[in-house]
């Protein structure tokens, strides 16, 4: 019996089917990776100077590991305030960041549809790479950069930032657990309401914008990761608007374990952004899986049980030091296990079929 094998077997000799599915998916992954020398210091460069780069940069001052030293931008005006207030040395293109000997990994800010590009050029630089989410616009553009990044041989990995936070880790110990027994259902939702007369790529559809892309992935990669394998019935009903981007929408998903999954994302409409793990012997809830912050709890409810409320609340901040923290931890390794590639791929397949359901086409995305 290998290594990989016997936790899922002991799992599923306690009779916890649903859990042993997540063990086997997550525990191999975390073997394959974990065999690496943390990096102790790791110099920043970050392309982009929009609200998801200032958090980032903020996270940065708060990391054990990160130190800020270039920041590109199209505009070398806005690099230069970018870093008055956050530190390092301003470009005024992101190929001149990429060049900056200094810069052991990039943080891709870009919009959408620049993944792709700056991904390819990044590890053609030899630099390691956290790119925002969504990764590419579709799965054949991930393929094709991942293949680029396993040439290179660079660090990489997609920045879900709350993979890395320690409360999610603590989520899916109580899963594998068997806290709350064989898991039946996740509902999540994740919304913003952003004035209607709002001019951003993400009101954009010929580039990527709409909600599923910029804020519904999160309850698609939560859930999956719940699951710990992929989904075989999948939609998504929306509403699109302006030039066919989606303001909202409805999703769900059907696993091969009987697991069923339903998230509700959107640019334009407020929303509770909590999410719900239902098992067979209980449920845990939580306020906040995605943005953590200060108060922000875990409940666990059980049959029979007194409720248990877990505070795993934090900053900003520490939220996106956490997520700087574990690049470093992994950079030798090349690949992070909280969001690795293979995950990161099975997540662009999945949006692939839920933007296909709802008749979403980017005019920006290479065709398949």
């Amino acid at each position: 019996m290998s290594s990989y094998d016997e936790p899922c077997d002991l799992i599923r000799d306690a009779g916890r089917l649903g859990v042993a599915i997540l063990a086997c998916a997550i525990e191999p992954t975390l073997r394959r990776i974990t065999h690496n020398r943390q990096m102790d210091h790791l110099r920043w460069g970050i392309m982009a100077t929009g609200s998801i780069a200032r958090q980032f940069a903020g996270g940065l001052k708060e990391s054990k590991t990160g130190e800020l030293v270039a920041v590109g931008s199209r505009a070398v005006e806005s690099a230069k305030n970018f870093t008055k207030e956050f530190g390092g040395k301003p470009y005024g293109s992101y190929d001149d960041l990429l060049g900056d000997p200094k810069v052991d990994a990039v943080y891709i800010a870009t919009p959408h549809h620049m993944h792709y590009e700056w991904t390819i050029r990044a590890s053609g630089a030899g630099k390691g790479i956290l790119c925002e989410k969504p990764f590419t616009l579709n799965a054949l553009e991930a393929q094709r950069a991942l293949n680029e990044v396993r040439k290179n041989k660079v660090f990489f990995m997609e920045a879900f930032m709350y993979r890395c936070h320690p409360q999610t880790r603590k989520v899916l110990d109580l899963v594998r657990q068997g806290e709350i027994g064989r898991v039946q259902m996740v509902n999540s939702e994740f919304g913003f309401h952003a004035g209607a007369g709002w001019s951003n790529f993400r009101t954009d559809a010929t580039v990527g914008g709409g909600a599923l892309m910029d804020v519904g992935v999160y309850p698609l990669s939560f859930s999956r990761m719940i699951a710990g394998e992929e989904p075989n019935r999948l939609n998504y009903s929306a509403q699109l608007v302006g030039n066919g981007y989606d303001a909202s929408g409805s999703g769900s998903l059907g696993f091969p374990g009987g697991m069923t999954a339903h998230f509700g994302t959107a640019v334009h409409l407020s929303m509770q952004n909590d999410t719900r793990i239902y098992g067979e012997a209980g449920m845990i809830l939580l306020d906040s899986a995605w943005k953590v912050s200060r108060g922000s709890k875990i409940r666990i409810l059980r049959k029979d049980k007194e409720p248990e409320i877990l505070d795993m609340g934090s900053t900003n901040d520490e939220l996106y030091g956490y997520e700087a923290d574990a690049v470093a931890e992994f950079f030798e390794a090349r690949e992070c296990p909280y969001m690795a590639w293979d995950d990161t791929l099975g997540n662009m397949k999945c949006l692939d079929a839920l933007k296909s359901s709802a008749g979403i086409v980017f005019a920006a995305e290479t065709p398949a």
